[in-house]
């Protein structure tokens, strides 16, 4: 029986271990337009998944001179900074996830 708790706990440590190298590559992807759009957890502490198509989506919603918000699920959102903002002389890159109550 305690072999069988010490295989089971071995295979769960490397499939910990396979989803952070996972993780690490799709964050390594998304750093292209780091900065400029932000996942927002609202109302909770849970640790939100970013999508492996990030870029993809902030691409298709930016608009010229308005932030736009896209809804990834019920407690998280996406926001996306517009071009204008972008371009200004003094633009501060944004925090990559932040946690929102309301």
């Amino acid at each position: 029986m305690r072999a069988l708790l010490i295989i089971f706990l071995f295979f769960v440590s490397g499939l910990c271990g396979l989803s952070a190298q996972n993780s690490g590559t799709v964050f390594q992807q998304n750093s292209l337009a780091e900065g400029t759009w932000q996942i927002q957890v609202v109302n909770s502490r849970s640790q939100p998944f970013i999508p492996g198509n990030i870029n993809e989506l902030v691409a298709e919603n930016r608009h010229a001179s308005e932030v736009v918000y896209v809804q990834l699920g019920t407690e998280v959102r996406l926001k996306i900074l517009s071009l204008s903002e972008i371009n200004r002389p003094q633009f501060i890159p944004v925090e990559k996830i932040k946690f929102i109550t309301e």
